[in-house]
């Protein structure tokens, strides 16, 4: 009897030893209890956000890089100019994807006499993403500018009109047509060049072979002994052939078409031998206005793109009733632009 009592309080003290320790272990608090934070929650402490890639390359293009190259897109009328910016153009930035960049240079804004505001924006090629924003661009100097010449045989209007191209420091082409005259001699002697543009001004796609050689070749001891060089050619209308290339290339360092499209070279390509160049003419621009604008982005185009990037433009007469000439007032818009821009005057006995 007494061992089963003694039995029955070592049972109960035992348990009643188990029930303090469990007891005492729930009320103590655990050091460390990992949670697993709601979806979308922001982490506890804040980490900086890098700078996402297209922002960078936006700040990259607002510095007007140099090694962002330029190029140029015409669409109809439209004169586009764009960049096409990937790994190996900006190698600091780490990127691995392309960009495409367009620049509005026909809202430009001038900032003052040296400076312009252009907007752009900048699309991500992989994502489609785009961002827009200014840069500011520094006209500087450098050897972009224009391959300017009148054609056919104006010389009286020409004449009237060389101190313009005096007072802005312009020196032009004029391809003459027809036989040696004096106003070669008098536009050698103010700096300007002279070049050849065919006795009879003829097509000469339509001509007979014995032809195409009268009109083209016959007539070149006259200038050349008087001390004319005649450099350059001038296909009339801008028509010929391959075979007119070889033949002419014999006789002249550089044979030029005409053309309405905004093409520009670097000194490079003419010296290879052939250029087109675009028309001015009033025919083509029925209001003051039309001509500006187009002017003032090409040659804004011109000297965005930089480096030796030249414009061949051609007109024929200065008068204000012509079709195929350019008004004095359309003249001097656009020699005052070029001086304006920093753009310089070539002549075709420059390359």
């Amino acid at each position: 009897m007494r061992k089963k009592e003694h039995l029955k309080r070592l049972v109960f003290g035992f348990s009643m030893l188990i029930l303090c320790c469990l007891s005492a272990c729930a009320s103590r608090q655990p050091a460390f209890i990992a949670e697993t934070p709601p979806v979308g929650s922001p982490p506890s402490r804040p980490v900086p956000e890098q700078p996402l890639v297209l922002e960078r390359v936006v700040q990259r293009v607002k510095q007007d890089s140099p090694n962002i190259k330029k190029y140029i897109f015409q669409e109809g009328d439209t004169i586009l100019v764009k960049s096409d910016i990937g790994p190996e153009d900006l190698p600091a930035l780490e990127v691995n994807t392309r960009f495409e960049v367009d620049y509005d240079l026909h809202h430009a804004q001038q900032v003052d006499a040296a400076h312009f505001s252009v907007a752009f924006s900048v699309k991500e090629q992989a994502t489609g993403s785009i961002q827009q924003d200014r840069l500011l661009w520094h006209i500087q100097e450098d050897a972009a500018g224009l391959l300017l010449a009148f054609d056919d045989n104006y010389q009286d209007a020409w004449e009237r009109h060389l101190e313009v191209f005096d007072r802005y420091g312009a020196k032009v082409t004029f391809f003459i047509q027809g036989d040696l005259c004096s106003f070669c001699f008098t536009a050698l002697s103010r700096g300007h060049d002279v070049g050849y543009h065919t006795q009879n001004h003829l097509n000469l796609t339509k001509v007979s072979r014995e032809v195409f050689f009268a009109e083209t070749l016959s007539g070149l001891d006259t200038f050349r002994n008087a001390g004319i060089p005649l450099s350059a050619f001038a296909y009339p209308y801008g028509l010929w052939e391959p075979w007119m290339h070889e033949e002419l290339a014999q006789s002249f360092r550089i044979l030029r078409g005409y053309g309405v499209t905004f093409r520009v070279y670097d000194g490079e390509t003419i010296r290879k031998g052939y250029v087109s160049s675009k028309a001015l003419d009033n025919i083509l621009y029925k209001q003051d206005a039309d001509f500006e604008a187009i002017i003032t982005v090409m040659l804004r185009t011109l000297k965005f793109i930089g480096g030796e990037q030249i414009l061949p433009l051609t007109t024929h007469d200065i008068s204000d009733t012509a079709d195929w000439g350019i008004t004095p007032h359309r003249l001097k818009y656009l020699l005052q632009t070029a001086q304006d821009l920093h753009l310089r005057f070539y002549r075709y006995q420059d390359f």
